[in-house]
């Protein structure tokens, strides 16, 4: 239904994954994750819809509509599983409703202190997810890294000791 060419199919379908998240399902992750490459629809209300879902089930506190958020710590944990469990093709589709969430200050600054404490202090994947979706945020709002001790964070993160290779052909042909 999420690929319908009927608005109220797909508005439906992101409304069952809200339902289901609040139920704690397993097929709603998964299914939210699908619905967000809906954020590049050049439908505005379902952009509008998918933006609206991706709080419900993300940064909300289920059965407030979005009016009340989780705590800053659970919205950080939510995000940093969420950017952590996808593809690179489901990450562009989670930067852009970060950005969009941003951009209306939907996402408290607390959680992005708790993702820089992830950064400075985790390794391995968790560093990465939440290197991941704090240069998400800062890809719209610069001021999340708002000091040289941040932006220095970032580089050796990125280049530095903490960066992994994947593959070592990779850096044969480079």
């Amino acid at each position: 239904m999420l690929l319908s060419s009927n608005n109220s199919d797909v508005t439906e379908a992101l409304r069952f994954f809200v339902c289901a998240r609040h139920f704690q399902l397993p097929c709603a992750v998964a299914g939210m994750k699908q619905a967000l490459t809906l954020m590049w629809s050049s439908e505005a209300s379902i952009r509008d819809e998918v933006l609206h879902a991706f709080v419900d089930v993300f940064i909300a506190v289920p059965g407030t509509d979005g009016k009340e958020l989780l705590p800053a710590k659970q919205i950080a944990h939510n995000l940093l599983v969420l950017a952590g469990n996808s593809t690179t093709s489901e990450q562009a589709s989670i930067e852009e409703a970060i950005a969009q969430l941003v951009k209306t200050e939907s996402i408290p600054s607390e959680v992005f202190l708790i993702l820089w404490s992830v950064a400075s202090k985790a390794t391995g994947p968790p560093r990465a997810a939440a290197m991941l979706v704090l240069s998400m945020g800062a890809s719209t709002d610069s001021s999340i890294v708002d000091s040289s001790s941040r932006l220095k964070h970032l580089m050796e993160s990125g280049l530095g000791d903490h960066a992994e290779v994947s593959d070592e052909k990779a850096l044969v042909s480079m």
